[in-house]
């Protein structure tokens, strides 16, 4: 009997030692499980700061493309090139079962020979494609103005020292903002636009407005539709 006592007297340490040994590890492991929210926390905090510390427009590159709007996959991409001509390239969301892609092509067409029937070919319909979904364009304009005529847009070029920047903050890369007196200063060109789209300049950006992020030495990208937007560039 004695022993059987004995034995059941170390099977009850046994399993309180058991018990305490889990109730330790669960507490280790909750106790991990703060430290890493913690860690993740403070890396959250401290992300923000160094973001708001960043010049603007340089800590914006990963915009959400919804931003509370239906998911899309429109874009648009404009090049501008040195001569002062600018080539489109647009895709649109295009629901066949809705749309006709031939009267499209029809309109495009229709819209460009009007605009071309008071002078030369400004315009240009390089292609049209329509597939899985998508409107594929790629258009040439021979010079900005005939790009904002056609698509009744704001889009300006010109010489950086002939621009009014009265009205707009514009900063470079180190966050330095552009005064109106030291425009007299700036070499290079300006462009002016007010649509959503990615550009792509033929020399390296200097400037740019508050609603536009550079994405590269040469390109940027422009948000908030309606509003004018100015980039400086060499």
């Amino acid at each position: 009997m004695a022993k059987r006592r004995k034995v059941r007297r170390q099977s009850k340490k046994m399993k309180t030692r058991r018990v305490k040994a889990y109730i330790a590890r669960t507490l280790a492991f909750i106790l991990a499980i703060a430290a890493l929210v913690a860690v993740i926390f403070l890396v959250i905090r401290l992300f923000g700061v160094v973001k708001d510390a960043l010049p603007f427009g340089a800590g914006d590159g990963a915009i959400s493309e919804a931003d509370g709007e239906e998911s899309s996959n429109s874009h648009n991409i404009i090049d501008l090139n040195n001569d002062g001509s600018l080539t489109e390239k647009s895709v649109e969301d295009f629901d066949t079962s809705e749309y006709d892609p031939e009267e499209l092509k029809k309109m495009v067409n229709s819209t460009i020979e009007k605009y071309n029937a008071s002078g030369d070919e400004s315009i240009v319909l390089k292609s049209l494609e329509i597939k899985d979904g998508l409107a594929r364009a790629v258009i040439y304009y021979k010079s900005a103005k005939d790009y904002a005529a056609y698509n009744e847009k704001i889009f300006e070029t010109g010489k950086a020292s002939d621009l009014d920047i009265t009205g707009f903050t514009l900063a470079d890369d180190k966050n330095q903002v552009l005064t109106i007196d030291a425009m007299d200063g700036i070499k290079g060109n300006y462009v002016m636009l007010n649509d959503d789209t990615v550009i792509a300049l033929p020399k390296d950006i200097q400037y740019i407005s508050r609603n536009v992020v550079k994405t590269g030495k040469k390109t940027a990208e422009v948000k908030k539709a309606g509003i004018n937007s100015i980039i400086i560039y060499k």
